[in-house]
C-alpha cells in the first residue's frame, strides 16, 4: 500500500469516528428503577440513598487527592500524563477513593454548542476483559456506537479520536485488574503499549487513574515505560491490636454520619468484631455499617443492632450464629481465616464504594 493509500485509509478511519462521536442512547429511555407513588417507600428510599452516600475521609485519601491536584495541573499545563495506582484487596476501599477523586467540580461533564465536553471519564472494567473489550468499553462510555465489527486497532483509532474530540484529560478505569486476568505475555505488552500512548500522545495526553486487586501493581512494576510514570498507593488491610485506635475512629466518623441510631459501633468489643468481619479492611468495615443500616431502615427498625449487623454479615458469607463476629459471645474465639480463605469473593466488590455528600464535613482519619 503506497503513501497516498495509507492516508486516505487513516482519514477515512477518523472520518467514520467523527461522523459518530455524539450518538447517545435516548435519554429519556430509563425504565431501570422502580415506579411508585408510595410515599413511605419514597421516603425509605431517600433515607437509604443517604446512607449510601456518607464519607470518612482516611489518610490515604487524602494521599490520592494531592497526588490527583498534581494530575490537574500537568492537565493544564499540557504535558505528558501520570499514572496513579491504587491496589489493594476487595473492600479495602479504591473504588470510595475514586468517588472522591472524581466528583471534584472541575471535571464534571456539561453540554456545548460543539456537544458534550467530558473532561474525566471513569469506568469500570467489565469481566472477563480483552484490550479490544476495553476500548469498546471507552467508546460506549462516550456515546459513540460502532455501526459494524471493528478489529481491536480500529476500535483503539476511535477511542484515541473521541477521547480528543470530547476533551478528555483524565481516564479513570476501576477493577483494572480484570484487563489483566487471563493474558498471555504478548498481550500484556500491548496493554502496557497502549496505556503508555495514551500517556504521552502530543495531541492529547491523558492523565491515569487505575485501581485494581494486587496484580495490577505487579504489571505496572514490570513494564518500565509505565513505572517510571507511576505513582503507587497500597490501601492495606490494618492490623488488629496496633490499629485499635485508627479503626475505632473510622468507626465513629461512619456512626455519625450514618444518620440513624446504632447499638454503638465502638462500645466494648464492637470495634473488634468489626476488624474480625472486615478482615482488617476499612472499606468492608464501612460495608457492614452501611447495609446493617439499610436492612434497620427496610424493616422500620429504629435502631441498627447487632442483628442487623449479622445479617449483613451472614448474606456474603453464610455462616452460622457460632461463626458471625457479630452475634458470638467472645469473638477472640473465632480465628481468622487462612490467607486464601480471606480473599474469598475478591473477584466480585463486596464494596463498590460511596458518593461524597455536598454537605459532608471531612475529617482525615489516619488509615
Amino acid at each position: 500500500m503506497d503513501e497516498s493509500s495509507t492516508r486516505k485509509t487513516s482519514q477515512q478511519i477518523m472520518s467514520d469516528a467523527d461522523a459518530a462521536l455524539f450518538v447517545e442512547v435516548d435519554p429519556d429511555r430509563k425504565f431501570n428503577r422502580l415506579l411508585t407513588f408510595d410515599a413511605a417507600r419514597i421516603a425509605k428510599g431517600r433515607k437509604l440513598k443517604t446512607i449510601r452516600a456518607i464519607d470518612v475521609s482516611t489518610a490515604k485519601g487524602v494521599a490520592a487527592k494531592e497526588y490527583f491536584q498534581g494530575m490537574l495541573d500537568r492537565v493544564v499545563g499540557g504535558i505528558e500524563g501520570n499514572c496513579l495506582v491504587i491496589f489493594g484487596r476487595t473492600g479495602a476501599g479504591k473504588s470510595h477513593i475514586i468517588r472522591q477523586l472524581v466528583a471534584h467540580p472541575d471535571l464534571q461533564p456539561r453540554e456545548t454548542v460543539e456537544g458534550k465536553y467530558r473532561p474525566l471519564l471513569k469506568l469500570v472494567a467489565p469481566a472477563p476483559c480483552t484490550l479490544r473489550t476495553l476500548g469498546l468499553r471507552i467508546l460506549q462510555e462516550l456515546g459513540y456506537r460502532p455501526k459494524k465489527k471493528l478489529r481491536e486497532d480500529e476500535v483503539w483509532d476511535r477511542v484515541f479520536a473521541n477521547l480528543r474530540a470530547q476533551g478528555v484529560a483524565i481516564l479513570v478505569i476501576d477493577e483494572m485488574h480484570n484487563v489483566l486476568a487471563g493474558r498471555n505475555s504478548p498481550e500484556k505488552t500491548k496493554i502496557a503499549a497502549t496505556l503508555k500512548s495514551l500517556m504521552v500522545s502530543e495531541d492529547n495526553p491523558i492523565q491515569l487513574v487505575m485501581a485494581g486487586l494486587d496484580p495490577l501493581k505487579d504489571f505496572i512494576k514490570k513494564y518500565s515505560e509505565l513505572h517510571r510514570r507511576a505513582h503507587f498507593l497500597e490501601l492495606a488491610p490494618l492490623e488488629a491490636v496496633k490499629d485499635l485506635v485508627k479503626y475505632t475512629k473510622f468507626l465513629t466518623k461512619v456512626q455519625e454520619r450514618l444518620g440513624v441510631q446504632t447499638c454503638g459501633f465502638t462500645r466494648g468489643d464492637m470495634p473488634q468484631r468489626f476488624y474480625f468481619a472486615s478482615r482488617g479492611l476499612v472499606g468492608r468495615m464501612a460495608y457492614f455499617a452501611q447495609e446493617a443500616a439499610t436492612i434497620a431502615v427496610s424493616r422500620d427498625d429504629e435502631i441498627v443492632t447487632e442483628e442487623h449487623l449479622a445479617e449483613a454479615y451472614r448474606r456474603p458469607y453464610g455462616v452460622g450464629r457460632t461463626e458471625n463476629p457479630f452475634l458470638v459471645l467472645n469473638v477472640s474465639t473465632l480465628k481468622m481465616p487462612k490467607q486464601a480463605e480471606a480473599i474469598v469473593n475478591d473477584d466480585e466488590t463486596l464494596l463498590r464504594g460511596t458518593k461524597k455528600g455536598a454537605d459532608v464535613e471531612q475529617a482525615e482519619i489516619d488509615l
